[in-house]
This record gives C-alpha cells, sequence and structure tokens, in this order.
C-alpha cells in the first residue's frame, strides 16, 4: 500500500487528494476515519491499511500532509459533510473536517508555479508568488 500511495503522488506530482487516492488505489477506500486527532478529520471512508500505510509514510518524513481549500475536492468530486476546520491547532470541540493533500517534501519544494500555488493554498492565481 505504501508503495502504491508513493507511486501515485509521484505520477501525478504531489497535490494529490483522498479522493484520487481512493479512486487509484485498490484496498484503500474503507470504514475508518483517518484523523489528526479527536475532532479534526482529515478523511472518511479509508480502510485500515490506507491508515496504517499514511502514518508510516508520514513518520518516515516520505510525504506530507498539506492544507488546502475544500475547492480541491469539489472538483474531485466528493466532499465531507462537516464543518472545514481552518486551523490545525485549534481544539475544536465537534468533529471537522480539515482537507489537506497529500505530496513528498521534494514535490513541496518544487512547487513554485503560480497555478500550483493556487491550487494548493486556494489564493487566486493573482496572488500567487511569482517565480523569480
Amino acid at each position: 500500500m505504501q508503495q502504491a500511495i508513493l507511486a501515485l503522488i509521484d505520477r501525478l506530482g504531489g497535490g494529490v487528494s483522498f479522493v484520487e487516492l481512493g479512486q487509484s488505489i485498490a484496498g484503500f477506500a474503507g470504514e475508518r476515519d483517518c484523523l489528526l486527532n479527536a475532532h479534526l478529520i482529515v478523511w472518511q471512508g479509508v480502510s485500515e491499511a490506507a491508515i496504517t500505510a499514511l502514518n508510516a509514510l508520514q513518520h518516515s518524513r516520505q510525504i506530507v500532509f498539506l492544507p488546502c481549500t475544500a475547492l480541491v475536492y469539489v472538483i474531485d468530486g466528493k466532499t465531507l459533510r462537516l464543518p472545514i476546520a481552518k486551523r490545525r491547532d485549534h481544539p475544536y470541540q465537534r468533529p471537522a473536517w480539515y482537507p489537506v493533500t497529500l505530496s513528498t517534501p521534494a514535490q513541496l519544494v518544487a512547487h513554485t508555479s503560480p497555478l500550483q500555488q493556487a491550487r494548493r493554498t486556494g489564493r487566486g492565481l493573482a496572488d500567487a508568488p511569482r517565480p523569480s
């Protein structure tokens, strides 16, 4: 499962949503919630094997979760029916969705084009940083 996740992230160039993971990797979808903490949900409907693989990849620093706008998931065709969390470190009292995409650390450094920055951060192209 870890190799399939890394291969998809590499093939798509980073910024991979959980929708794309579920559609492309056999066995990724399941009945569990992928959590950052007790009330901060990254995605619902993930298998135990996928959660184990994601945890291992994060622990070994082969992937990073990057906050993104919910529009990424709207474009991919699926969102969660939860309030959207704006801050990762806020102590939410009820379950909230914290939308993220997955990239490798190398891809994070390489994301310098205005379009990629706009998709990842939710800012408009006019606000995106310009390459030097």
